[in-house]
């Protein structure tokens, strides 16, 4: 900001160089050029060079104190003379400006201009063939454990328990899921860095196994599953209750 202001404020001081002329030449009398004159002409105008020699026979203004209101010649030819006047602080302003957001933006990491979660980043939605409702997400991580627990079906309770999973690691992680989407296809879209990734794939393979191999479930791999459930699911729970 403190360079944003001096810059605005030289350019200001640059402007009101430029404005307020005093007087303005009426009528000019050409001096007497001597017979070299045209060499001299050609050579100063060929090396980008400019004299003019005129007498002024009328002015109107003060010409003491004042400033010329005459348009100055261009150096050579094509030359534009621009003067922005006021309008050059105004420009100044807005490409100082529009820079500082864009760093806001992006080079800043975009924090302090980064959108507020939206309700939707928060809340993922199951599959169509998971067979997971609004309900089925009540209460807490343990009273689920339980009702998994509770299933004699211990093949379908590592399914139940790997489709909860998944969808906690989403919340967790920020990552949407496809309608459509597999399980196997669900997990390849968590991020590998995830620190439960680990735990999340081990449920996966038991439940593969159990669900399309057709190997039983032993006692003590399913509770360690619902061991690792539990981590996977307090972290989802944790993610959400932030945003809430």
């Amino acid at each position: 900001m403190s360079i944003l202001v001096a810059l605005v404020m030289s350019a200001s001081a640059v402007t009101a160089q430029v404005q307020g002329p005093d007087y303005s030449v009426v009528e000019r009398v050409a001096a007497p050029r001597g017979e070299n004159w045209p060499a001299y002409s050609e050579t100063a105008a060929r090396n980008g060079a400019q004299s003019t020699a005129d007498y002024v026979s009328k002015l109107v203004g003060r010409l003491a104190t004042g400033k010329a209101r005459t348009s100055r010649v261009p150096v050579g030819p094509g030359t534009i003379d621009l003067n922005l006047g006021g309008f050059g602080v105004f420009l100044v302003v807005v490409v100082l400006a529009t820079a500082l957001l864009l760093w806001l933006k992006f080079g800043g990491s975009g924090v302090l201009l980064d959108r507020a979660p939206s309700e939707d980043a928060r809340r993922q939605e199951a599959p169509e063939s998971w067979n997971i409702g609004p309900r089925d997400n009540l209460g807490t991580t343990q009273d689920l454990l339980d009702r998994l627990a509770a299933m004699p079906d211990r093949g379908a309770a590592l399914v139940f328990l790997l489709r909860h999973c998944l969808l906690a690691a989403a919340t967790a992680t920020g990552t949407r899921f496809a309608r459509s989407d597999t399980e196997r296809r669900a997990f390849r879209r968590l991020p590998d860095h995830w620190s439960h990734h680990g735990g999340l794939e081990t449920i996966l393979r038991r439940t593969e196994l159990a669900h399309y191999g057709g190997r039983p479930v032993a006692e003590d791999a399913f509770q360690n599953a619902l061991s690792a459930g539990r981590a996977i699911l307090d972290a989802g729970k944790v993610r959400a209750a932030s945003h809430v």
